[in-house]
């Protein structure tokens, strides 16, 4: 008969398995993060949920006690590796079905599959997890009738998690892709399986088969391993192209290697794609009408889409749209260029091409939190040929650090502040348009600066104007100034062009010929907002010399034009701030989707 373990074998196993468990909770969390936004609110329902799972595999255990307590682990772990080194592929499979159901517009059953199986798969492993720590603790006091012991195996319990709480953040994320940390830690869990074949009274065969098991699980998931970049390039495909190739169902579920590879950086802080749209927008063939951007440098790529977890950040064909509406139109307004600049995001050095067009601007601090971003904007051939280098100008100070902080710790002051940030889809981006922020920003500005940041949402003027006007004032701000990226609603060459180009197999009619160009119109339609802390009526700033492919001066004027609601007295319910925030305003049960 073999002996019981010792009892540090014990503590040890229950050290791992208590890593490995909140790996799994920590993985999923993330997962579901990326996959449906709202980071906190996500890491609170999957951790409650999960404890909930716990304490009925913990009630399930008591109800259906073993003498064999070793086979019952054994099989927990074997269960445990499964379902653990699938959480993040069963995951993305479920996002990729939501999506085509989604294409149907049936969000209904879009968020009963995703949602439905996140759940599920949270409660099934925390289930699981559940049996563990009871059958540690019998094995335990089976080893040794010390009181002692059951205190001990919960303090090695609290001890891993201690661990993995540790790991995950520091040393997991920023080095491997969530793929790689399930297969990781499933493995822990398919060692300690293996290691429990020495105490379970078996005869010869039944060792050996069970043996055979483990050996086949691990060759699994090596092979897995290898192959984890081309898992990853196969889920990024369904997520990028779903929209293109979803009504294609088997070809959609299928390889899709006929589709260029996703370019994905990861960073410690998100993943950095670029991904080439070939289809693009169906009005794309108007683009040199509008813009002189690819007439005049036939160099600049085109179809390039820059995503940041996910989130649509800039399209190749049209950014222009967004970024000289967003640095010339508040310089513009006020009346004279800047000579001083701080400019927080922004690491795809788009913007900066725009502003170092102004000889007057003498310095511009560049404060962004994610080097990789930064890097890959001063090195990839396409971002390079879309900032054109501005990032090398020598009058650019770039640091690398948390905007919040930087602007709350600064001495600095500044003629303009650009802020350009995602959108705020959980509480921590929320920060940086909280009331708190904005009245750190205007202590660094001078009597007469401007700030200016993006405001997604904005062009719906919707409740995220709401939100933005009230915090700014709240903050101290006297002078707000909304603007959108208008171009006109009806462009006569464009017009003349697809009248022209009419033929027998795709003809175009006026009125639909007329519609779109409103598409297109609104398509390019981005949100803004000028603070001040003081108002002054200046004329118009506008240097011809200065090299704009899409901004006019008549485009100028429509966009200086356009009104928004004004904001009488301060809503205190409005105001945005980290004591009480009220971004981000998407709803929780909401996938993520590229477009």
């Amino acid at each position: 008969m073999i002996s019981s373990p010792k009892r540090p074998i014990i503590y040890a196993i229950t050290i791992a398995l208590a890593a490995c468990s909140l790996l799994y909770e920590l993985l999923i969390a993330q997962t579901l993060a990326i996959l449906a936004a709202n980071t906190v609110v996500w890491y609170c329902l999957t951790i409650g949920v999960y404890l909930a799972g716990m304490g009925l595999g913990a009630l399930a255990h008591e109800k259906y006690p073993t003498k064999n307590s070793w086979g019952r682990l054994f099989r927990v772990e074997l269960m445990l590796c499964l379902l653990g080194a699938l959480a993040v592929p069963i995951l993305h499979f479920a996002h990729t079905f939501g999506l085509l159901f989604y294409l149907a517009e049936n969000n209904f059953l879009t968020n009963i599959i995703f949602f439905g199986t996140a759940f599920f798969l949270i409660t099934s492993i925390g289930l699981l997890t559940g049996f563990e720590l009871p059958l540690l603790i019998d094995l335990g006091n089976s080893s040794c009738q010390e009181n002692k012991v059951t205190n001990r195996v919960l303090a090695s319990d609290y001890l891993g998690s201690l661990l993995a709480g540790f790991a995950f953040p520091i040393l997991l994320i920023p080095n491997f892709d969530l793929i790689t940390v399930g297969l990781f830690t499933a493995s822990i869990n398919l060692v300690i399986a293996s290691f429990t074949l020495w105490w379970i009274y078996l005869n010869y065969w039944q060792t050996v088969k069970r043996l055979c098991l483990c050996c086949a699980l691990a060759a699994v998931m090596l092979a897995s391993f290898f192959s984890v970049s081309t898992i990853e390039q196969y889920f990024a495909k369904k997520y990028y192209y779903y929209w293109d190739y979803g009504e294609e169902f088997t070809r959609f579920m299928g390889s899709m290697s006929d589709v260029e590879d996703v370019a994905r950086t990861r960073s410690p802080y998100q993943n950095i794609d670029l991904v080439y749209d070939k289809e693009g927008f169906y009005t794309d063939f108007l683009i040199d009408i509008y813009s002189t951007k690819f007439v005049e440098n036939e160099k600049q790529p085109r179809d390039y889409v820059l995503f940041l977890n996910g989130d649509f950040q800039l399209t190749s064909n049209y950014e222009e749209y967004y970024h000289e509406y967003f640095a010339h139109v508040p310089i513009a307004a006020s009346g004279a260029a800047p000579k001083r600049v701080l400019v927080m995001g922004a690491g795809d050095g788009l913007l900066f091409r725009e502003l170092v067009k102004y000889k007057e601007i003498e310095k511009i601090v560049h404060v962004d939190l994610d080097r990789k971003l930064v890097e890959l904007a001063r090195s990839h051939p396409v971002l390079t040929a879309m900032n054109e280098n501005a990032l090398e100008d020598p009058r650019i100070e770039t640091y690398f650090a948390d905007a919040y902080n930087y602007i709350r710790h600064s001495t600095e002051t500044f003629d303009a502040i650009y802020l350009d940030f995602p959108y705020a889809r959980d509480y921590n981006l929320s920060r940086l348009f909280s009331r708190e922020f904005f009245h750190f920003a205007r202590a660094r500005l001078t009597r007469d600066g401007f700030l200016v940041m993006d405001a997604p949402g904005l062009e719906q003027v919707d409740i995220d104007w709401k939100i933005y006007s009230n915090t700014l004032l709240a903050a101290g701000f006297e002078h707000i100034h909304p603007y959108v990226s208008y171009v006109e609603e009806f462009n006569q060459e464009a017009f003349d062009f697809i009248m022209e180009s009419n033929t027998e197999d795709d003809p175009w009619e006026a009125e639909e010929a007329k519609n779109a160009l409103l598409d297109l119109s609104i398509y390019v339609r981005t949100g803004f907002v000028i603070a001040k802390n003081s108002k002054h009526d200046t004329p118009i700033y506008w240097d011809e010399n200065i090299k704009r492919h899409v901004l006019t001066r008549e485009r100028l004027n429509l966009t200086l034009k356009k009104k928004f609601p004004s904001v009488e007295r301060i809503d205190e319910g409005m105001i945005n701030s980290i004591l009480k925030p009220t971004l981000p305003v998407s709803a929780v049960w909401n996938i993520r989707k590229p477009w």
